[in-house]
């Protein structure tokens, strides 16, 4: 009876929508369009002159090399993702958490990758 429970409970487990996946790319999120569940994670890189702010919105563009995705967010992002953006704004990796609605993905949270190493600051 154990053993019987533990594999449902493990069949429905995989079964849920995003249980075995951290994340999804844009590529798959564009495949899920709008009947994608309601708040779920993308990964991808920013793509470089695509950041646009305006006052507390800020949008850019992620891509994962095969398709982009348009992602805005009226929460703060972090100093990861200004400091990259700084340093080589072609190597900013997120992950924003939210939902699409088949046009833009609208993120409650953005997630900056921390790059691999920062150059230091010159002060004069």
């Amino acid at each position: 009876m154990i053993l019987l429970s533990l594999v449902v409970l493990v069949v429905w487990a995989m079964g849920r929508v995003g249980s075995v996946s951290f994340f999804y790319t844009p590529t798959e999120v564009l495949a899920l369009g709008a009947d994608a569940p309601e708040e779920y994670r993308v990964n991808g890189k920013v793509i470089p002159d695509t950041v646009e702010r305006d006052d507390l919105r800020t949008t850019f563009t992620i891509s994962d090399g095969r398709s982009d995705l348009r992602v805005t967010t009226l929460e703060p992002l972090p100093d990861a993702f200004w400091t990259a953006m700084a340093n080589d704004s072609s190597e900013v990796e997120v992950v924003a958490r939210g939902a699409y609605d088949g046009d833009l993905f609208s993120a409650s949270q953005v997630l900056a990758k921390c790059p691999s190493k920062f150059k230091a600051r010159v002060e004069a």
